[in-house]
């Protein structure tokens, strides 16, 4: 996370009622709706494993509690966008735009993040050049290999 260290805030979890804490040394706390495997979307996928023990042989029941409460990140926000672009000029627009992500709250609108620090549109046209003709050059060179071995 940007502007964080390897020391975290706090980064706790109670056995007992599954309580966690998890604040970065920037004062941030990733969003955990925007990931699976966390504590949220075990809690949900227990909550659903019971629901459809009680709703026994009714298999529309049992369809019913896991599609009417899914669980883990359903609409994760994109930080790496790929798109393909006729220029490298609209290619760093576009990649440039993208924010990386780091947020507090619990997602939708009200959720607050940091921009990404460090990244201009120089250094994503760079990163683009270096896409485009660098493999290029790779193969230029192997080419260039044989025919002196030839």
């Amino acid at each position: 996370m940007p502007g964080a260290t390897d020391q975290p805030e706090a980064n706790d979890c109670t056995a007992v009622d599954l309580a966690f804490q998890c604040v970065c040394s920037n004062g941030l706390s990733p969003n955990a709706s925007q990931y699976s495997q966390t504590i949220p979307y075990f809690l949900c996928t227990e909550s659903n494993n019971q629901c459809v023990e009680k709703c026994g042989q009714n298999s529309a029941c049992a369809s019913a509690c896991r599609s009417d409460h899914p669980c883990g990140a359903q609409d994760p926000i994109r930080v790496n966008l790929t798109s393909t672009t006729s220029t490298m000029a609209a290619a760093a627009t576009a990649t440039s735009d993208a924010d990386p992500g780091v947020y507090t709250g619990y997602g939708g609108a009200a959720a607050t993040s940091s921009s990404r620090v460090g990244q201009s549109g120089a250094t994503a046209l760079a990163v683009g050049l270096g896409q485009t003709y660098g493999l290029a050059v790779v193969v230029g060179g192997f080419f260039g290999g044989f025919a002196l071995l030839l």
